[in-house]
């Protein structure tokens, strides 16, 4: 018989001898499909190729897999086979096929470990994650092992919510509202948006704030290297007592801005009537505009 040089497509050189002795026949011409069909059949069922699959079903038992060898022993075809069993005619085929390659029905080894969590416990993280979106990893793996006695790490449920689109992240900050508060914001942007550009030139815009003489309240990143902790250009300076802050109180419009008033302790009532005296009417009339006075809903005002 004429041997075919290695082929070098494969993961391992194959001549025709060693097809021969695998129970292959080799043939030049036409027979050369039949040889590339069934070495591809014979590389994959004995674990030589190895590629991603399309997700399938549940796995057959091998009690199943062996009933369904059982059967074709006997003389019945692939589709009595599959009509006794109530399964899916390619099914049954690749099970006959493997045990005919392989002489067991018991698949090939895996690669990695199998997943710890069901697809059930999947759920129940998402669920939990999103009915309580301040719930640590390491509580819900808490809760996990408390109603399925599986026990599971905080990095395994990070891991699972990361494959599902939840990351943990910094929540943005934003002012306490009552629901009283959000209709009253309502109402004001519903009454102002129809005003003109005219209207708004003639707004005076007044609000305090807190002013740090050192650093700053926000977070801050660098980008560096491992070992780079401590580096002078890495890290961020501070000082005992965060360094002190003073308040002011200011006011804008069109024009331009306003006086600027510092504010020494706890602003009160009487102490924003003196600001109003003593910066926000000078500040109107430098400003030379009638204005409409805006300030926020701040109980002291």
């Amino acid at each position: 018989m004429s041997k075919l040089g290695p082929i070098s497509h494969f993961p391992f050189p194959v001549s025709c001898d060693s097809l021969v002795l695998q129970g292959l026949r080799c043939e030049w011409g036409a027979g050369v499909l039949n040889l590339v069909s069934s070495l591809s059949h014979f590389l994959i069922l004995t674990g030589h190729w190895k590629f991603n699959m399309a997700p399938h079903g549940k796995e057959l038992s091998e009690d199943l897999k062996k009933r369904i060898v059982a059967l074709h022993k006997d003389g019945l075809g692939y589709k009595k086979i599959a009509k006794t069993l109530k399964l899916s005619c390619s099914t049954v085929a690749k099970t006959i096929q493997r045990f005919n390659w392989t002489g067991s029905t018991q698949n090939r080894p895996r690669h990695g470990r199998p997943k710890k969590l069901s697809a059930r416990a999947q759920r129940h993280i998402q669920r939990l994650s999103l009915g309580n979106r301040r719930m640590s990893a390491a509580s819900i793996a808490a809760e996990v092992e408390g109603v399925g006695g599986q026990p599971v790490s905080a990095q395994t449920i990070r891991r699972t919510l990361h494959q599902i689109g939840l990351h943990g992240c910094r929540p943005r900050r934003k002012p306490l509202l009552k629901m009283m508060h959000k209709k009253a914001r309502k109402q004001f942007a519903e009454d102002k948006q129809t005003k003109d550009m005219d209207y708004w030139n003639h707004v005076l815009w007044s609000d305090e704030t807190k002013i740090n003489l050192f650093g700053s309240d926000g977070v801050k990143r660098v980008w560096r290297q491992p070992g780079e902790e401590y580096k002078d250009k890495c890290v961020l300076p501070t000082v005992k007592h965060g360094g002190g802050s003073v308040m002011v109180w200011g006011c804008m419009s069109a024009a331009g801005t306003g006086e600027l008033q510092f504010i020494e302790g706890t602003m009160n009532a009487n102490m924003y009537c003196d600001i109003l005296k003593h910066s926000m009417i000078p500040s109107l009339r430098r400003l030379g505009r009638r204005a409409v006075f805006q300030h926020d809903n701040d109980p002291k005002y």
